[in-house]
């Protein structure tokens, strides 16, 4: 029986809670509202998009997702990547999640979510796979996917999705970045095909992803998009406005708050401004820059 076949029989035991049931959502005289979207509230619709090339795993996985939680609404599918990133791009067609599988034949799940990173930040992309996670772990952190699940772990699977909606990241170190809806600590994260190893085993997985943290997708966007300029080797804007923000005074903490993305992606400005200017340190970055009239 394979992974498809096992989510379908044991969906029922996913345990995911649905915290606002529709059926529930009525307005004062009594009568339902189906289209509940109340901003900021519990009852938020997460609308989704899925593309897996496989028609079987897509159906089941649509219908799962469905059940997962009464907030999550799947909005269209795909067998196709270049349709998905199309329709991710689309102002009218965007989801607020793209659940996308990794192991594509027309475009491979990291470059679905690259092509819709690099424009934008504004859809979470959960990957997932019947695979070892661990095969892709590392490709997907760096293409700006926020969560990479094994298809079994459903728990997990509902978890990055509420997180990347939020446009927060399930890392992996099975923490998100924020809470989920839960009142817990994002769950499983990459992890999940981890779950009962021991011994041996269990410590080559931990080791093999111990190092891929995923980012929000703010944070992956900027990076992304920035990345065009590494190619050239000049100084991005980014690049050269953190450097200038330093010299100005500002701490790492400022300088993230000022661009809304976490000092670990300040940390990558910095870091990647320096190797191109062939700097020893911070303060040698900023007085090259100065002499360059860089600012």
């Amino acid at each position: 029986m394979g992974d498809m076949d096992d989510i379908a029989l044991h969906a029922t035991d996913a345990g995911v809670a649905n915290v606002c049931d529709s059926a529930n959502v009525r307005s004062n005289d009594g009568v339902r509202i189906d289209d509940a979207h109340i901003v900021g509230s519990d009852c938020e619709r997460i609308r989704i998009g899925i593309v897996d090339n496989d028609p079987y795993a897509l159906k089941v996985l649509a219908a799962m997702i469905a059940r997962m939680d009464a907030r999550f609404e799947v909005i269209w599918t795909s067998e196709l990547g270049a349709v998905a990133i199309r329709r991710c791009l689309s102002t009218a067609k965007r989801p607020d999640v793209l659940v996308t599988d990794m192991s594509m034949r027309d475009v491979p799940g990291t470059e679905v979510c690259r092509a819709i990173r690099v424009k934008t930040p504004k859809v979470g992309v959960v990957g997932v796979t019947s695979y070892a996670v661990t095969s892709f772990c590392a490709e997907a952190a760096r293409c700006g996917m926020q969560a990479l699940i094994a298809k079994t772990d459903l728990n997990g699977m509902a978890t990055a999705i509420r997180n990347a909606a939020r446009g927060m990241a399930t890392n992996a170190c099975g923490r998100s970045d924020r809470l989920d809806d839960g009142g817990e600590v994002g769950g499983t994260g990459i992890v999940g095909d981890g779950v009962g190893r021991t011994g041996a085993a269990g410590a080559a997985f931990a080791g093999a992803t111990a190092d891929v943290r995923f980012l929000d997708a703010a944070s992956a966007h900027m990076l992304l998009e920035d990345g065009s300029y590494e190619r050239r080797g000049a100084l991005s804007a980014k690049e050269r406005d953190t450097l200038r923000l330093y010299a100005e005074g500002l701490a790492t903490k400022e300088i993230a708050a000022a661009y809304g993305v976490s000092e670990a992606t300040v940390a990558t400005f910095e870091r990647r401004a320096l190797a191109k200017l062939g700097a020893r340190s911070r303060a040698h970055a900023i007085s090259i820059c100065v002499r360059r009239h860089e600012f």
